[in-house]
């Protein structure tokens, strides 16, 4: 499964959204990235993505109040996504045969007394009655597929809410509540390797299987500094250093733990909808690599992140997940390096009358193929200037005591004094 269109309207900030998520050969893998400035709606977007591709229920579950979500000065919201199945990976609960047929998914949000009331409605052009395509699919229960999740920027492994607790264990809630409760966690998926660890010792059919898998690829070149997975077993997972020295969970660093709980939830779903067998193969370098479709969201995938790993998780995740629709946001020019070919969207900054839209293939080429320093200045972000303050207002006073000099003028002591001074801003970081 693929989300091909995205359709926002009325939802919160974004008074007409239309988003086509299709790359130029017609696939829609990879890596798409949203960018833009705090308060663009980027989370907005992502967890707008989420309630339509989960269904009302389970968004009423996700999200108990959409006070809010209705632009001010309107009586409705609609989202509106455009799902593209993948024959061999998807099937419809109750039988029937799936297509590559694009198909729509609608939730509409409509202004009640106290309280929006979240409603299934049909996607535009569809006039029957009996649309019922997304409750045999994606909003099923009983549907084999179609699969998704979606993590916010807050991926902790412990420490969690009770109510957040609570959706944790839910089928559907569980792969996105994270994007919606800060006080959420991903315990789950430590709960998880504990239990594999646990069952692969008592010879549990298929649990040395999935930690055979899991360990295979957590320990393919995903870490910095030399850094690998050392093991998985009743304490959960462990790293190893290049000195050998070992860590636990409790005892990484933000930015390890939540790499590492991410990658390890999204294999703990794939193996929960497809199972361990046949779920990998190796591609011509002998890397492994995961086979199904699918569609994950990540909010503010840099956090916690260092520029190195940054620079290297788009492609890594590509690589391991060929057949995975990433849909992300970020703050980092980094990690729009890794896009893919109409994968650059830009929200508009707040109060703007620029409208959200994808980079132009010109645009594009200049993100992927430049320096971050130079990336800031494109409009992904939209820059003026990537020195400090203190730098530009230094140059400015350097450019303006030079062409007083060269005008003719002598300049005093003082003024030279500042001018060296000044130099080494007027020096630093230019072009080689």
């Amino acid at each position: 499964m693929y989300v091909s269109k995205l359709h926002l309207r009325d939802v919160r900030g974004f008074g007409d959204l239309n988003f086509d998520l299709q790359r130029p050969d017609g696939s829609y893998a990879g890596w798409t990235v949203f960018t833009g400035d705090n308060g663009s709606g980027k989370s907005t977007l992502l967890k707008a993505i989420a309630i339509a591709l989960t269904g009302k229920d389970t968004a009423r579950a996700l999200q108990p109040s959409f006070h809010r979500w209705i632009r001010e000065g309107t009586n409705e919201a609609a989202i509106e996504l455009g799902i593209v199945p993948v024959g061999d990976d998807d099937s419809f609960a109750e039988g029937g045969r799936v297509t590559d047929k694009m198909f729509g998914a609608r939730i509409v949000l409509r202004n009640g007394q106290k309280e929006p009331q979240v409603e299934i409605a049909l996607p535009k052009g569809i006039n029957r009655s009996n649309y019922v395509i997304p409750q045999r699919s994606i909003w099923s229960q009983d549907a084999k597929g179609w699969f998704s999740c979606g993590y916010g920027p807050f991926r902790r492994v412990f420490g969690a809410s009770p109510e957040a607790m609570r959706q944790m264990v839910a089928p559907t809630t569980e792969r996105f509540v994270t994007m919606f409760q800060e006080a959420a966690s991903l315990n789950e998926v430590d709960q998880w390797l504990r239990t594999l660890s646990h069952r692969a010792l008592e010879s549990k059919s298929g649990a040395s299987e999935q930690l055979d898998v899991i360990l295979k690829v957590l320990r393919d070149d995903l870490m910095p500094n030399q850094i690998t997975v050392d093991r998985i077993d009743s304490d959960g997972l462990w790293l190893k250093d290049r000195n050998n020295l070992q860590l636990s969970w409790s005892e990484m660093s933000d930015g390890y733990r939540s790499a590492l709980a991410l990658l390890a939830d999204i294999l703990r779903h794939l193996i929960n909808v497809y199972g361990v067998s046949d779920l990998t193969d190796r591609d011509a370098d002998g890397k492994i690599f995961f086979k199904p479709s699918g569609v994950v969201l990540i909010d503010e995938i840099d956090a916690h992140l260092h520029p190195e790993w940054q620079r290297e998780i788009g492609f890594w995740l590509k690589r391991h997940f060929p057949k995975i629709q990433f849909l992300v946001t970020t703050h980092s020019p980094i990690i729009c390096q890794a896009a893919d070919p109409n994968g650059l969207f830009v929200l508009s900054e707040p109060g703007s009358e620029d409208a959200p839209h994808a980079l132009t293939e010109d645009e594009y080429k200049k993100v992927i193929s430049s320096r971050p320093d130079t990336i800031l200045l494109t409009s992904a972000f939209g820059l003026q200037n990537t020195r400090s303050p203190r730098a530009v207002e230094a140059r400015a006073q350097y450019a303006k005591l030079k062409a007083k000099e060269r005008a003719g003028a002598t300049l005093s002591k003082g003024e030279q004094q500042q001018v060296d001074q000044l130099q080494l801003f007027a020096l630093t970081g230019e072009e080689s």
